[in-house]
């Protein structure tokens, strides 16, 4: 029975070959559900941020996000932050010494929601705004968990922004009387690790078992406690269910794409899909309604399918607190995916520039998108976006040329990979005669029946395609 088996957002498979299955599906090798973040820097009176701090550059700021990202990822979360801009504020220097309090915050988000362009206040996204303040910061909890009032000494480490992102999404600090989590032990801003064990248990640290040195460590190392002696790189499983939990409830405007729960090991009776109320299937999920553009969010496990197609318009597929296992398929055909490893230097190679002309080709609009918010007229704008196409074009054109050239060089299962490679890609691009050609030369060349049986599909598609675009005139009578 094929397999799929994912880990921490990498996709693994029982085989050493890609195993293509008939329910197709989606594209999950590092899904998530993303947290949408707007950075804001207050600027002083003369346009600048301030000179020094844990947080004036943008450097800072994404090293920041980077963390939180890891974090998340190494707790098993669904989610990820996602920033949707950088913005230099001007007009409101008045507000650029102002410390992280909650008279300030809330009177920022008072003035934000009144003078929302002047503030370029979001109401899809967690407004997080950095001045030239010498405190900390401060979040705010839900129902108002919109904004972040960050200064220049926050200290939480590594990610003092997913901390105040963590008040926003419902969690207290492990020391706070609020904090109702049961698998985070009593936890106290002053203590060390001996405190803090020798409360809970009686003795110091090292006098303790194995999994109650592990319950120390979750609350020590906790992303919502104050201990910065050590990084702050755990998140309970209790809390990362919160999160969960309050992220669907602001889904409408917070996450850029909704989630939909899936837990096999649920047993209620109501089943909506919600974290608190999951389905137990697949199946129950694609019968809800349609995924298309959604994350199935699937909690850790095994889940078998049927060969009903899942594979619907953009949707993604993400785990969820462990390895989940998709199983049921069937195998139609193996091919390698690690031509990058080939022992064939010049396939090799070649598959390697390829790979960088795809990552500059997917950089070249990103950061002109930056680069074009910084730009006052709109004529400016566009010649950037305009040139930064023409870049991508050009990185996409030597993507291509480099597979051709692996192709050649190839043999084997490898040439079979990259001349269907070469087919999907300029069927993406429009070109179906082009595919045509290359799913031809699968076909005729590969041993698995499989396989040309499934780029047969794709001929008699992209025919019917062509067909569409330029329908035969009736003969007049000829």
């Amino acid at each position: 029975m094929d397999r799929i088996t994912i880990v921490r957002n990498k996709l693994y498979i029982v085989s050493v070959l890609a195993t293509v299955l008939f329910f197709a599906v989606a594209n999950f090798a590092e899904a998530f559900v993303p947290v949408r973040i707007s950075i804001k820097y207050i600027l002083d009176s003369d346009g600048n941020r301030p000179a020094t701090g844990n947080l004036n550059t943008d450097a800072e700021v994404m090293s920041e996000f980077d963390w939180g990202n890891s974090i998340l990822a190494s707790n098993m979360s669904e989610f990820r932050l996602e920033l949707v801009e950088f913005i230099d504020l001007t007009g409101v220097s008045h507000r650029y010494s102002h410390t992280a309090s909650e008279s300030n915050r809330n009177a920022l988000r008072t003035a934000a929601i009144v003078n929302p362009t002047a503030y370029e206040w979001r109401t899809n996204a967690i407004n997080i705004y950095i001045n030239g303040g010498s405190g900390s910061a401060i979040s705010q909890f839900p129902p108002t968990n919109d904004i972040i009032l960050m200064n220049q000494n926050c200290a939480n480490t590594p990610s003092c922004m997913l901390h105040e992102i963590g008040h926003s999404l419902n969690l207290y600090h492990t020391h706070s009387s609020n904090e109702t989590c049961s698998d985070t032990i009593p936890d106290n801003q002053n203590w060390s690790k001996d405190s803090i064990a020798v409360n809970q248990y009686g003795v110091v640290f090292a006098s303790l078992t194995s999994a109650q040195q592990d319950a120390v460590n979750l609350v020590f190392n906790n992303v919502m406690s104050y201990h910065t002696t050590e990084p702050q790189l755990r998140i309970s499983d209790c809390q990362r269910g919160q999160v969960s939990t309050q992220a669907y409830v602001d889904k409408g405007w917070l996450l850029a794409r909704t989630p939909v729960y899936v837990n096999r090991s649920y047993g209620g009776t109501f089943k909506f899909g919600t974290y608190i109320f999951p389905f137990r299937t697949i199946q129950e999920a694609i019968n809800s309604g349609g995924l298309a553009d959604k994350a199935l969010v699937l909690e850790e496990g095994d889940y078998p399918v049927s060969t009903t197609e899942i594979n619907q318009s953009n949707m993604e597929i993400v785990p969820r607190s462990g390895a989940v296992t998709i199983f049921k398929g069937q195998q139609l055909y193996e091919l390698p995916t690690d031509l990058e490893n080939s022992k064939n230097i010049k396939v090799r190679d070649a598959v390697k520039a390829s790979r960088n002309e795809d990552k500059a080709a997917r950089k070249a609009l990103k950061n002109a998108e930056k680069e074009a918010k910084k730009l006052a007229k709109k004529e400016a704008r566009t010649a950037l976006k305009a040139e930064a196409k023409f870049r991508r074009d050009a990185h996409k054109a030597n993507a291509l040329t480099q597979l051709i050239e692996a192709e050649k060089q190839a043999e084997g299962r490898e040439k079979d990979a990259l001349l269907l490679e070469l087919a999907q890609r300029h069927r993406s691009a429009g070109d179906c005669e082009k595919a045509i050609a290359y799913y031809i030369k699968v076909a005729e060349k590969t041993d698995q029946p499989g396989l040309r049986d499934w780029v047969q599909m794709f001929i008699k598609q992209c025919t019917e395609e062509i067909q569409k675009q330029n329908p035969v005139e009736e003969e007049q009578g000829l």
